[in-house]
């Protein structure tokens, strides 16, 4: 059941929800509470509260008698299912409910223990969560091949007298696709080659990634004595000491030599830079090529014509030919920007440089004429700073402004119980729906850095939405049909979600607040906008909830607040000076974005090159049997047909592509949901980004919906008229208009 193996990693639910009745507010509300936070005592381990609230879980102990219900709740479960034709049309009914019911279970834990072993300060919860998610994941895997389930699933789709609803049918469609994909309707014999060839790929995977940071003599650069001309001694006397020709030999990769290829005024040193910068060995470039070879053999062993058709056989564009309309689209419309942005660092060398023309520019040149062109903007600056203006407190206060006026909602910052969190530096917001004065969900905010927290912004989902007052409880199986929430305007009791933010800013001292730069308000308002979408999200399954949607379509609705935050109405709402009170000019934001942004259009170019030799790469159709190094000559040609610079012949960057394992033929799909927030930011919030009336347009079209509708008629119905039938038409010229939706999307940064 590999859906499980999807959709088991990202939702988390508890026991019990422990009641809100008593939780004491921040006096003071949301700016207090990050920018002057009262951090409690240390926490202790409590018997009466655990983590999030969840009674069951008061130690890193707790684990393991919480798996064991689970794998007992999950073992009655699937005996249910399995017998389920059996028992007759009434049952066969429930087929659908129970395996959500099921991957609820499941992902409550798996998540959960996901979390902890991410977060969690304490080593000894981190090391009973790892064992607790390897346990679950395990039994999990025997349920991705249970014969039984989807048997039982199959015949509940396939029969006549059973009629799903859409969100029914594609919980249903998920679950069938993902056991396919694992090879269980195979014969035996196949099968076993499946499983062979899955090893293959996932050993081939890792290696491949194991080699991204590995020291190669292939990337080893020697540069002479006149290569260095120019460069100061006291950066000299930090390289590897010479030989008896004056040679020095360095790590390509290393920090002297990439200083040397942003700053050297020699252009033979920086191509043999870029040069040893981009090789590979053959064992590397074997792996890669080996890797692309399995998955391919794979396509072709479950009946698909290339491996991109199975990665998006779940996707909002299910079609390797869509995709590549789409991203030929996107450049043709990006790549007359990109190719300004190559002049303007032509004409500032000139400048600066002192040049009686404008220089060509080579690949390897790059990253110099970078440097100059960021030196260059950087001695013309005398612009104040942003930081004061962005205080955390006021960032999150301004953020829940705009929430209240665009979709009804707000947080309120509550004070935590005993062990119900992770650290005394997160904070616990409850989010609020103005309509019915109703909470709908919580958000814990882990903003702060500190040891041994990953350094990347991250959205946890620990508890998704989804109906339980109609759990067909019978004993043995998990009973959660007391654990909902009533939601105001809507039948039935709900889950309430539940989610993580985690990120890594500085914490605030006796006598400032936290100060962020511009980037990590950005981050701040993508990530919350992932949060935003479980809070509303209210769906019968918890497959098909919140976020848990097309992969390719997940990311509109962060994109879409990124748009919001770049509106100078919402920044004069989000900056706030935290001394003097004054708000934040958007003249002076703007000024700052010029030059943060100075050439988006070839950030997005180099984006652009990435989706398409994935794409490429996905698309051989087994068997691959190409000479050894098929993927270097396919990169150059890729390079030749879309780039902006000429490339240099033999580049192997693509062994560095460590994408290409985990997002292999769905690159694309980040760019393709900056496309789409473009044209929703342009049509529907653009004249007023706190309109209420648009912001309920989203809710309504877009956000409660989760996956539980098709992502096409969810755009089709929020942008409406001649936009409308072209999307429902379909087809290539679909996504070709898609392409040309990304124009609007030149000048907001990508992540």
């Amino acid at each position: 059941m590999n859906s499980c193996l999807m959709t088991f990693r990202r939702l988390i639910s508890t026991q019990f929800i422990r009641p809100y009745r008593g939780a004491r507010c921040y006096s003071s509300g949301l700016v207090e509470a990050f920018d002057r936070p009262h951090n409690p005592e240390p926490l202790n381990q409590t018997t009466v509260g655990g983590l999030f609230s969840f009674r069951n879980l008061t130690s890193p102990e707790s684990f393991v008698p919480i798996s064991d219900r689970t794998i007992e709740h999950s073992s009655a479960l699937v005996d249910r299912i399995v017998k389920a034709p059996s028992n007759g049309v009434s049952e066969m009914r429930k087929v659908v409910k129970n395996l959500d019911r099921l991957s609820d279970g499941l992902c409550r834990v798996i998540d959960l223990a996901e979390l902890v072993r991410n977060v969690h300060p304490d080593t000894r919860w981190v090391q009973a969560a790892d064992e607790t998610y390897d346990r679950l994941c395990e039994y999990m895997n025997e349920l991705n091949t249970h014969v039984g389930l989807y048997q039982a699933l199959k015949e509940t789709v396939h029969s006549p007298t059973i009629d799903l609803d859409y969100s029914a049918k594609q919980v249903a469609l998920m679950f069938l696709r993902d056991f396919e994909k694992s090879g269980i309707h195979l014969s035996d014999t196949s099968r076993r080659r499946f499983v062979e060839l899955s090893s293959e790929s996932l050993l081939l995977g890792r290696k491949f990634l194991m080699n991204q940071g590995q020291d190669s003599p292939a990337r080893r650069v020697t540069l002479s004595p006149a290569d260095l001309t120019g460069i100061p001694t006291e950066f000299l006397r930090t390289l590897p000491a010479p030989d008896r020709k004056g040679n020095r030999t360095m790590d390509a990769h290393g920090w002297e030599a990439q200083v040397l290829l942003r700053f050297s005024p020699s252009p033979d040193a920086r191509l043999k830079i870029h040069v040893a910068s981009n090789a590979a060995s053959e064992e590397e470039v074997e792996t890669l090529e080996k890797l692309m070879e399995s998955r391919a053999d794979i396509a072709k062993l479950i009946n698909y014509p290339t491996y991109s058709h199975v990665a998006l056989s779940d996707k909002m564009v299910d079609d390797p030919n869509q995709v590549m309309a789409f991203l030929e689209s996107l450049v043709n419309v990006n790549k007359p920007f990109a190719g300004q942005d190559i002049n303007k660092l032509a004409t500032t060398a000139q400048h600066t440089l002192g040049l009686p023309s404008t220089p060509s520019i080579k690949a390897s040149d790059r990253e110099f004429f970078l440097q100059l062109r960021a030196n260059s903007v950087g001695a013309n600056s005398s612009l104040e700073p942003l930081a004061p203006y962005l205080s955390l407190g006021n960032v999150i206060h301004g953020l829940s402004t705009v929430l209240e006026h665009l979709y009804g909602i707000k947080f309120v910052p509550r004070e935590v119980e005993a062990g119900e969190v992770w650290d005394p530096s997160v904070r616990r917001l409850d989010v609020y729906d103005n309509s019915s004065n109703a909470i709908v969900g919580t958000i814990y905010a882990d903003l702060f850095a500190r040891h041994p927290k990953q350094g990347t912004a991250a959205h946890y989902t620990v508890q998704c939405s989804r109906r339980v007052d109609d759990d067909d409880f019978v004993p043995g199986e998990d009973d959660r049909r007391a654990a909902g929430s009533v939601i105001s305007n809507q039948a039935g009791r709900f889950q309430l979600p539940i989610v993580v933010l985690a990120c890594t800013f500085d914490k605030p001292t006796a006598n400032q607040p936290t100060l962020l730069n511009w980037q990590e308000v950005e981050t701040i308002f993508h990530e919350m906008g992932h949060a935003i979408h479980s809070m509303i999200g209210r769906t019968e399954y918890q497959n098909c909830s919140g976020t848990r949607c097309a992969t390719d379509f997940v990311e509109l609705p962060s994109i879409l607040m990124e748009h919001i935050l770049a509106n100078p109405k919402i920044q004069s709402v989000v900056g706030r000076h935290w001394k003097t009170g004054k708000s934040l000019s958007p003249e002076l934001v703007k000024a700052h974005l010029d030059q943060l942004n100075a050439l988006p259009a070839l950030e997005t170019h180099g984006q652009l090159l990435m989706a398409l030799i994935d794409q490429a790469y996905h698309s051989q159709q087994a068997p691959l049997n190409g000479k050894l190094g098929w993927t270097t000559d396919m990169w150059y040609n890729v390079q030749s047909q879309h780039g902006v610079l000429p490339p240099i012949k033999g580049n192997a960057w693509q062994v560095q592509f460590g994408h290409l394992f985990g997002y292999g033929a769905t690159y694309y799909s980040y760019l393709f949901d900056r496309a789409l927030a473009s044209k929703v930011y342009k049509d529907v919030l653009s004249h007023d980004p706190l309109s209420g009336e648009s912001g309920q347009r989203l809710r309504d079209e877009v956000l409660r919906w989760g996956g539980g509708r098709d992502p096409w008629e969810m755009l089709a119905g929020l942008l409406g008229g001649e936009d409308a039938e072209l999307i429902m038409k379909g087809g290539v010229e679909r996504m070709r208009a898609v392409g040309n939706w990304g124009a609007g999307d030149i000048g907001v940064s990508m992540k």
